[in-house]
């Protein structure tokens, strides 16, 4: 019935077209059978365009090869579709690309704005960019089956870092701001025009900002020292560790805390300075232990405490800590194994090029499996692939085989900015940066972003 029922509304011109281009199966009687179907589909090589800067920093564009084997197309029997899950590259030209097909019967392709149907052949180039679909005839002539199709290609490039001037209505101008994220929500902690503590808030996705006055934590001698640690957010001041769970009710923990590290990619340890001058860790945020006392030489500040298990051995995790000393023109790497019983540090590399400045309001951040730094001026990333050891400025020009990507950039409107800010990234692919002007950006690598 379903072969009855294809037949019967198979375009009439169609059927025209049919009998001149398959009128060789006359030939052939005794090969003439029932079947009708695509079992493989297979795009063949085409162009990839990109848009680079060459060394002398003027704009050019490139194309490489690229092969469809790369993308497997999906072949729905059921429905009659024919179809790519995972997208080409953007930029890639499949105006005239030959494919590789295997089927049973006769094989046409017809473009929708088109009246007749073109017999198929491996060696005649098919323009993708135009809606299209495949027809498979049975060679006794009693089925006909069309096959709908669509080569999915991507429409931005997958690893550019796109930047929006978020949506800030009721986002208030704030002095000395910090920011967090727990769960979906995002917590930008910061001074009036008063000196008061104020709390703005907003869904990471969507919504809008919403500011209360903050009660319990002490704004005279707060110096923006918050982290989030499971599901709530803990702060210093002076030497007096504080607790909330909405960010606006503070309520006092202990003394003897001089400051928290922030934390990236860490779920398990949180790290501390004490007012005696001791690096201590807490799996509870009750109860601390004490690692070492400070080495000598060792950091004023710490921006950022990141974790990770060892390669060779996941059992074994490595800690390191970056920050600034002041008098020193790069930021100081210390790292500790846990099978280690002190913090060491890293020798910095011969080539400064390959330090990281010690910047004011140095920030640190995980993001697409690589750590990322920037500070005051936002001018750009600088990216360490290898735990903080060696750093690579993300510049828009970047030799090919780079291991830093060079799509990270900081959105022009921020650029050169030098008053404070805040930052932090929202678990759905996000990198926000806040500023005390009351401007609001997010970030996101197109790959990574969930928040559509």
């Amino acid at each position: 019935m379903r072969s009855l029922i294809k037949r019967l509304f198979f375009p009439i011109l169609f059927c025209g077209t049919l009998a001149l281009n398959v009128s060789c199966l006359k030939d052939v009687e005794e090969n003439k059978t029932a079947e009708a179907c695509i079992t493989s589909f297979v795009v063949g090589y085409y162009d990839v365009r990109f848009h680079d800067v060459n060394v002398q920093g003027r704009d050019t564009i490139v194309y490489e090869r690229e092969a469809g084997l790369m993308y497997p197309m999906t072949i729905d029997q059921f429905n009659n579709r024919i179809y790519n899950t995972d997208s080409l590259a953007y930029g890639s030209k499949v105006d005239s690309v030959t494919c590789t097909v295997y089927y049973n019967g006769v094989l046409m392709y017809k473009y929708l704005d088109e009246e007749y149907a073109n017999l198929w052949s491996a060696s005649q180039a098919i323009d993708f960019t135009r809606p299209l679909c495949f027809i498979v005839c049975s060679t006794d002539d009693s089925y006909v089956r069309t096959y709908d199709f669509k080569l999915n290609v991507h429409t931005v490039f997958p690893d550019s870092l796109l930047w929006t001037k978020a949506y800030s209505q009721g986002f208030p101008t704030l002095s000395d701001p910090c920011a967090v994220v727990i769960g979906d929500t995002l917590y930008n902690l910061g001074k009036d025009s008063n000196g008061d503590l104020q709390m703005a808030s907003r869904n990471v996705k969507e919504g809008e900002w919403s500011t209360s006055a903050v009660t319990g934590l002490p704004a005279a001698g707060w110096t923006r020292n918050v982290i989030s640690w499971k599901d709530s957010l803990y702060s210093v001041v002076g030497n007096s560790l504080y607790k909330s769970r909405n960010g606006i009710n503070w309520s006092f923990v202990r003394s003897g805390i001089s400051a928290l590290i922030p934390l990236v990619n860490n779920k398990d340890l949180v790290w501390a300075l004490t007012v005696s001058d001791s690096i201590v860790t807490s799996a509870d945020m009750k109860t601390w232990t004490a690692v070492q006392k400070k080495p000598q030489g060792f950091m004023d500040s710490v921006a950022v405490a990141y974790c990770s298990p060892l390669a060779t051995n996941p059992k074994i995790m490595r800690t390191v800590l970056i920050g600034r000393k002041a008098g020193e023109s790069y930021s100081s790497v210390w790292t500790k194994l846990s099978t280690d019983s002190v913090f060491t540090r890293i020798d910095a590399p011969v080539n400064k090029d390959l330090c990281l400045p010690a910047s004011e309001s140095l920030s640190v951040i995980w993001y697409d499996d690589a750590l990322y730094a920037f500070g005051s001026g936002l001018n750009g990333f600088r990216q360490s692939s290898d735990n903080g050891l060696t750093w690579f400025y993300c510049d828009r020009y970047a030799d090919y085989d780079s291991s830093w990507n060079r799509y990270m950039q900081m959105p022009s409107g921020l650029k050169g900015y030098s008053k404070g800010f805040s930052y932090a990234t929202d678990g759905i692919g996000g990198i926000w940066i806040m500023t005390a002007d009351g401007q609001v950006w997010r970030g996101a690598i197109t790959r990574l972003d969930k928040r559509k």
